[in-house]
């Protein structure tokens, strides 16, 4: 079972809807008596709010991210103003541990899924004027990759951090941060580590894994997944997928049957999708017709029990990988380079799961 920000109590980390999401502890430890498990989603952004604990202890702990003038930076997401956790100040790793610990007394959660953690801010740079650098390092590179605005959506390059970079230096790393974090706290706690967060670096591996954000209920994303795994497998983090029908607008049966038999071969397999579209789980298309007498959902139903059939070779190349590294999804040709055939073979449709099994698309 996983959680979207919905169930956050004003979009603040730690917490959770007393009313909407009413006993929510109680009913994941009903899950646990089953044998599910349960994985709530916690945003890079902290609500910059005057009560709330985990902000106010923060504070005091000098854990934020800073302004060039030496405030705490104030960026925008989903609570509104928030703060951002400097993962090189001494006491942000105890802090961050603290407030898990915290949460995981109230709620039993089995993994955590981290989002917004590039991270994200819903300005671009800054969001109030008086947080503006006098002299932007923006205005003084000598280029700029891609030539997007390098702030755009993002903190601005001038915010300080502890050990005294600023965030243009270190902006690539706040994901990975995080989650080695995170994952270190799991360690502590004697529990197996299950993370998937949103930006990753290379080597972010070691400590968690990957979902490919959000996407399109399109073909043309679902193809786009493929070749997205295969990036990640080349970059050390094998365990990684796309939302599953899509995530941004309205699938079809046909897609998401089609995408759930792609899926099957995923890594990480998971149908999520965001407000407003149309439900896509599995039994909403038990009475569309694919032929006579087989539905949409008997194809869903088969490609899942496809995934469960194959997870010991799952747990077994991607076990290997850990110790020896190497790709888990990776295109043909990367097996076998010398033949002809297979360098000329279209990425996204001939694949190499593991050594020994080819999936033809």
């Amino acid at each position: 079972m996983w959680s979207d920000i919905d169930y956050l109590n004003n979009y603040q980390d730690f917490t959770f809807d007393p009313v909407k999401f009413n006993g929510l502890g109680e009913f994941v430890d009903d899950l646990h008596t089953a044998n599910k498990h349960y994985i709530p989603i916690i945003d890079a952004g902290i609500a910059k709010r005057k009560g709330y604990e985990a902000y106010e202890n923060g504070l005091n702990q000098d854990v934020f991210i800073k302004t060039d003038a030496g405030d705490i930076f104030t960026g925008q997401v989903w609570p509104d103003d928030a703060a951002f956790p400097d993962w090189f100040a001494p006491n942000t790793a105890a802090w961050w541990s603290k407030w898990l610990s915290d949460f995981q007394s109230k709620v039993a959660f089995d993994g955590l899924w981290q989002d917004m953690n590039e991270a994200s801010n819903f300005c671009s740079g800054v969001c109030y004027e008086n947080e503006r650098a006098v002299d932007p390092v923006l205005n003084k590179l000598p280029y700029t990759p891609t030539g997007r605005n390098l702030e755009d959506k993002s903190i601005t390059l001038d915010a300080k951090h502890a050990n005294g970079y600023t965030e243009l230096d270190t902006h690539s790393l706040f994901g990975t941060m995080e989650i080695k974090a995170t994952h270190d706290w799991f360690k502590e706690q004697g529990k197996r580590t299950m993370i998937i967060e949103r930006s990753a670096y290379a080597g972010m591996g070691k400590y968690g894994s990957r979902w490919l954000g959000d996407n399109f209920s399109s073909a043309e994303y679902m193809g786009y997944s493929v070749t997205g795994i295969m990036s990640h497998n080349i970059a050390g983090i094998a365990m990684v997928g796309s939302d599953i029908c899509g995530f941004i607008g309205n699938t079809t049966p046909e897609l998401c049957a089609r995408w759930y038999t792609l899926g099957a071969f995923y890594p990480f397999s998971r149908n999520h999708n965001g407000w407003g579209w149309n439900s896509q789980e599995p039994w909403v298309f038990a009475n569309d017709i694919y032929e006579s007498t087989t539905s949409y959902f008997d194809i869903i139903q088969s490609a899942m029990r496809t995934k469960l059939s194959m997870i010991r070779y799952y747990y077994t190349w991607m076990a290997m990988n850990s110790y020896g590294g190497g790709t888990f999804i990776a295109p043909l040709f990367f097996s076998f380079p010398d033949d002809e055939g297979s360098l000329n073979a279209p990425m996204e449709t001939n694949i190499m799961v593991g050594p020994f099994l080819k999936l033809s698309i």
